[in-house]
């Protein structure tokens, strides 16, 4: 299904705060191997600094989705809801109905000098197994790598995209061209039959202009053509039709 616009934004920001914190950070990470308990588990967004502090965020859009029986992934040493202003606008007064008092808030933030992020409500750290940090780091990894490969076959499709659009218009061309050359073609052969029926000159014009281009004749200063009788038959029935 695909993301609310809303969605997108606030991971938008986490990504920008990411940035700018020099955190490592990445979207829909699942949790874990089916095989170990887990694997049916998404943590909307998850971070960790350089000092490995894990932190995740449940991102939610709207009071229906927050009020919804989907399980909630809280598995950082640090723990966040993050809403829009306007969801956080609607529920600052009962967060303790929707989250549990560990879990921090933070909404997005405009202002230039934001990272992005604005905390509402600080969090309270957890204390987490060694077991359950190695689990989370690693699962950060799986879907960075799943993701670039997601990134990187993007990439490929739209590169062969642009290289059979740039085919298609290669090949438009050579059938314009061929088209021109036809016509040039019939232009040619309609003058030298002109000039062998009425003018009784046999020519090959395209030889004449090869011949012109290579320097291999001289151009007479004036050419002069005699009609044939056939030439002398055609002016006068174009005058006796045009009178």
């Amino acid at each position: 299904m695909a993301k609310r616009k809303e969605t997108l934004e606030i991971e938008e920001k986490l990504h920008y705060m990411c940035q700018k914190r020099r955190w490592y950070g990445c979207e829909e990470v699942t949790i874990g191997f089916y095989n170990s308990g887990h694997g049916d588990e998404i943590v909307d967004f998850c971070t960790m600094d350089s000092k490995g502090i894990l932190r995740c965020y449940e991102i939610k859009v709207t009071l229906t989705d927050l009020k919804s029986k989907a399980k909630k992934s809280w598995y950082g040493h640090y723990n966040y809801l993050f809403v829009t202003a306007e969801l956080y606008g609607k529920i600052h007064n009962k967060l303790d109905k929707y989250i549990p008092e560990h879990i921090g808030v933070a909404i997005p933030c405009a202002s230039s000098w934001s990272d992005g992020v604005e905390i509402r409500r600080n969090p309270k750290k957890q204390k987490i197994s060694e077991e359950q940090q190695m689990m989370l780091k690693e699962s950060m990894i799986r879907s960075m790598y799943y993701k670039m490969q997601k990134y990187k076959d993007a990439a490929d499709l739209q590169k062969m995209s642009a290289l059979k659009k740039e085919l298609r218009r290669s090949e438009q061309e050579k059938q314009q061209c061929s088209k021109n050359y036809a016509n040039v073609n019939f232009v040619l052969r309609t003058i030298e039959r002109a000039l062998r029926l009425y003018y009784g000159q046999e020519v090959n014009l395209e030889q004449i202009a090869k011949d012109i281009i290579d320097h291999n004749i001289v151009l007479s200063e004036r050419v002069e053509l005699t009609l044939t009788e056939k030439g002398e038959k055609y002016n006068t029935w174009s005058r006796e039709e045009n009178n």
